[in-house]
């Protein structure tokens, strides 16, 4: 006999046994009820109290055990208390008609309490799959909710299966997109329905878990699936459209830059070189057309390395050469290439805490914030370079007295290709997006404040750090003001 069936056969053997000894017990308790009263009472006209046995019976095991219960009930009442005594035998008719009646009425009660405990049984599954659908509903409503969070697909998928797990008692479960081959080992693998992907939900099977539940979720897990995995790719495309808009954008102010910032010195050098073959120009005009053609290729020169350092920053190819750095001395030699162009009040303080920085980048932080600072200054107020160090941070500020920045430029000040405070002073407007590159890379950071009536400040900050033995500090260098 297969394993299951006999297992099935010791179940039914086993429960058979304990309703033989229900029935027992309870004809036994009646029998002693009506030997205590058959003074009282004629023994036939106790027999009703058998119906109470029956009716015992019928509500603990059914229909079948009352039956059994009510014969046992009818054959011991006559064998006991309907004379002759202690035979299956009935002297009088009216004790036939007696012992007839209380069959039926056993049979009939017995049906009647089978059935109110069939309907009762029936009433208790459907309210436990009543229960057991609101729990697979909040369930899936709990999941489908938590997808609204902004989440990798990896992390949604962990979260649904997670959530299947602990609903069907298993220790953990994953999805597996794609699934084609066979689980691992120590895993059942559960099929979830998807119009997308190849899904299947893994599950270990070291403990025992409600695979049925597992099974009719599975629908509906697949359509979280289906969910999840649209969003991802709702979000990829939409990250791959945003990235292109940017990139359109970029592609059309270096495009501008190009057809107006480089063709203002090309012209003016294809200008100049012209006049220089002219005939009956003097020496003067000599100089003249030389110095243009000088400060005018500097310019494009400028331009070029502005382009060529603003495309290594936003490619993240920015690779600075950390060493001990004084920002005072970074500071002052940035300043005195300006010393003879506009005054400049130099009151960053000497020996300041070194940082861990590249010079060089900062050196062209800091000639940025000053030329630009230097183009929005009145001619006769000075560029302010002051700072300090305080317990976390090393700070350099530079600060013009000229017109602010209105606050709807704030937020873009940083962005490339922006001219902020107006156009008519000229300019790339890429000093200031190379400036924050430059410090973000070297782990600094730059704050912008300004007022509409009394200036502009940026403060480039730096963490402070222990400072190294005075043998490794590099020379000073003295401060032009």
């Amino acid at each position: 006999m297969p394993r299951f069936a006999a297992q099935r056969w010791r179940t039914s053997a086993s429960a058979a046994a304990v309703a033989l000894a229900e029935i027992v017990v309870s004809v036994g308790l009646a029998t002693g009820a009506i030997a205590l009263l058959q003074g009282v009472a004629p023994a036939a006209g106790l027999g009703i109290v058998y119906l109470l046995a029956v009716l015992t019976v019928a509500i603990r095991r059914g229909e079948l055990p009352a039956l059994v219960a009510s014969l046992l009930s009818v054959l011991t009442l006559n064998y006991l208390f309907i004379t002759p005594r202690h035979r299956l035998t009935i002297a009088h008719s009216q004790d036939v008609v007696e012992l007839a009646v209380l069959l039926i009425a056993a049979v009939v009660v017995g049906r009647l309490a089978a059935i109110a405990r069939q309907r009762t049984a029936e009433a208790e599954d459907r309210a436990r799959v009543a229960t057991g659908h609101e729990r697979e509903a909040k369930l899936l409503a709990e999941t489908a909710t938590s997808l609204i969070a902004r989440q990798s697909l990896d992390a949604q998928l962990e979260n649904i299966a997670g959530r299947v797990a602990a609903a069907a008692g298993a220790r953990g479960a994953r999805i597996v997109l794609g699934a084609t081959g066979q689980p691992d080992p120590g895993e059942d693998a559960v099929h979830i329905p998807s119009q997308r992907v190849k899904v299947a939900l893994h599950v270990p099977r070291d403990e025992p878990y409600d695979r049925a539940l597992i099974e009719r979720l599975a629908g509906p897990v697949g359509g979280l699936v289906d969910l999840a995995v649209e969003r991802d790719e709702v979000a990829r495309m939409a990250a791959e459209t945003e990235a292109a808009s940017r990139a359109e954008v970029a592609k059309t102010a270096v495009l501008h830059a190009i057809s107006h910032d480089l063709r203002s010195p090309i012209t003016a050098i294809a200008t100049a070189a012209s006049a220089l073959r002219t005939s009956g120009v003097t020496a003067t005009e000599r100089e003249e057309l030389i110095a243009s053609i000088d400060a005018e290729s500097a310019r494009l020169a400028r331009l070029v390395d502005d382009l060529l350092d603003l495309s290594r920053i936003e490619a993240g190819a920015v690779r600075p050469q950390e060493d001990w750095c004084d920002l005072h001395d970074v500071a002052a030699s940035a300043a005195r290439r300006f010393h003879d162009r506009h005054p400049i009040e130099f009151d960053l303080p000497a020996g300041l805490p070194l940082v861990r920085a590249d010079a060089t980048q900062l050196e062209r932080v800091f000639s940025n914030l000053i030329e630009n600072a230097i183009k929005f200054s009145p001619p006769d107020e000075p560029v302010q370079i002051s700072g300090g160090a305080g317990p976390a941070w090393v700070t350099v500020r530079v600060i013009d007295h000229g017109r602010g920045i209105p606050r709807e430029q704030r937020r873009r000040i940083f962005e490339p290709f922006f001219r902020g405070r107006g156009t008519q002073a000229g300019g790339s407007g890429l000093g200031l997006a190379i400036c924050k590159g430059f410090v973000e890379a070297n782990g600094g950071r730059i704050i912008l404040q300004s007022d509409v009536e009394h200036g502009t400040s940026f403060a480039v900050s730096f963490p402070a750090v222990a400072q190294p033995p005075s043998a490794e500090r590099p020379a000073p260098v003295p401060a032009t003001t």
